[in-house]
């Protein structure tokens, strides 16, 4: 450690006529600034902090769940390939199908337009309607007007109605040939056709699917969406 140099004073004269010794004067150290010491003790602080974050990490668990891979239509049916699995953290407090039920939604329906990543959920998906005894499905095609502008997916409910033709309106306005053909159907299946047209197949119960086909071929059928 450099020291600065001291210098002699001059001794003063004694009572008897003899000079004193003279005094030493010691000046204090410089101080010494500590750059290595500063700049590891930094790396050992952020070392220690790195640690705890990633303690923390490793202590909250990770569970499988379902996810889309691409973009899902309302009213698509899934597939093995529109399915992936991943790992999202135990505690969110979200309800979401695992990896154990992955058989069990290739097949259903999306209820809602999914987009990539979304978790699955019993909520956005559902079986596609199975027939039971005394139902049949029948087949509409639709020019734009005869559905809803929103779209028809698989599950929805809807009724049938024959729209009346002009040239049966009576001179009152009596518009009776406007006929409900069946307020108890649901839709089965939809398929896009050029110049949006889709063909909607509908389950309803068999007299009432005979109805909606004898209508068909006159083109004046349109589809009311209806609450579940």
């Amino acid at each position: 450690m450099a020291t600065t140099p001291t210098r002699p004073r001059p001794a003063a004269p004694s009572s008897n006529g003899h000079a004193k010794a003279s005094a030493v004067a010691i000046s204090p150290p410089g101080r010494r600034v500590r750059g290595p010491e500063v700049i590891v003790g930094l790396v050992v602080i952020g070392v220690f902090a790195l640690g705890a974050v990633l303690l923390h990490l490793s202590a909250v668990d990770r569970s499988p769940a379902l996810a889309v891979v691409g973009s899902v239509a309302r009213g698509d049916t899934l597939s093995a390939s529109d399915i992936k699995v991943v790992y999202v953290s135990s505690d969110d407090a979200l309800a979401r199908l695992d990896e154990s039920q992955m058989t069990q939604v290739i097949g259903q329906v999306a209820l809602v337009d999914l987009a990539p990543g979304t978790l699955l959920s019993r909520s956005v998906v559902a079986d596609r309607p199975a027939l039971d005894p005394g139902e049949g499905v029948v087949g509409l095609s639709l020019e734009p007007g005869g559905y809803p502008a929103l779209g028809l997916a698989p599950g929805d409910r809807v009724s049938v109605v024959r729209a009346a033709d002009p040239a049966a309106v009576g001179e009152e306005g009596d518009r009776a040939a406007e006929v409900v053909l069946t307020r108890e159907a649901t839709v089965f299946a939809v398929e896009e056709l050029a110049s949006d047209r889709r063909l909607v197949s509908i389950v309803a119960p068999e007299a009432d699917a005979e109805a909606v086909a004898a209508a068909a071929g006159t083109g004046s059928l349109r589809l009311v969406m209806v609450s579940p």
